[in-house]
């Protein structure tokens, strides 16, 4: 089974063909604050250029449903639930924090997999793995940094955004019980999607249009609307 695999959660934009579980190719651009121009040009250079498939070969798509980027997560859900429209193919959505936490599913430590929400938030989730088998995960949050670390223990490893964004303030609580991923793996990773899609399985949605965005809060336009009643 050949899934198309896609994040656009934070600035940057991952994409993945993945066959029966296993990556084929990737492509990462850091940065890329104009999803809506970058995105289609991304997936046509890595299908045509990379892997010599089309569209049409895929069997399915899978994409990060949040929580994230409102702008991001908005894009990404529009543009592969219009592919998926045009070719007849299904799509699934995924958990943004499950492409984090499931880069890091051979730690023994409690992992705690955190994107920064802005405005001295982060999106987080607490995982527990082992020998890369999912135990348990806590429920999604958006909290403080102290919200997260009251979630996370004595000990935990962190990965994210979040996590890079509240370094400081995590080793300063938490000290050596603090550990953090390498810079290279706090990004929501499509292959990880697709891993989780194929390794736990929450089922296509047939219709694309049923598959909305996760926030777990309000967008700043409508928290500002609010003050002004």
């Amino acid at each position: 089974m050949k899934i198309l695999a896609v994040d656009t959660a934070e600035q940057g934009c991952s994409i993945a063909l993945v066959d029966d579980g296993i990556p084929v190719c990737e492509r990462y651009g850091a940065g890329l604050k104009n999803h809506a121009v970058t995105f289609l040009p991304l997936v046509e250079k890595m299908l045509v250029e990379d892997a010599e498939q089309t569209l049409d070969e895929l069997d399915g798509f899978v994409v990060s449903r949040g929580p994230g980027s409102f702008t991001g997560l908005r894009i990404g859900l529009s543009m592969v639930k219009a592919l998926a429209l045009a070719t007849g193919k299904p799509v699934a959505g995924i958990s943004s924090l499950d492409g984090l936490a499931w880069r890091m599913s051979h730690s023994t430590l409690p992992v705690c997999a955190m994107l920064d929400a802005r405005r001295g938030e982060v999106y987080c989730a607490l995982y527990q793995f082992k020998n890369g088998v999912l135990i348990s995960k806590g429920e999604e949050v958006v909290v403080p940094p102290e919200g997260a670390l009251a979630l996370a223990g004595e000990a935990a490893l962190f990965v994210g955004s979040g996590a890079l964004a509240h370094a400081r303030h995590i080793t300063r609580e938490l000290g050596d019980g603090a550990v953090f991923a390498p810079g290279f793996q706090n990004y929501v990773s499509a292959p990880a999607l697709a891993h989780v899609f194929f390794h736990d399985p929450p089922g296509y949605l047939r219709d694309p249009a049923a598959l909305v965005p996760v926030y777990l809060r309000r967008s700043d336009a409508e928290i500002n609307y609010g003050k002004g009643k």
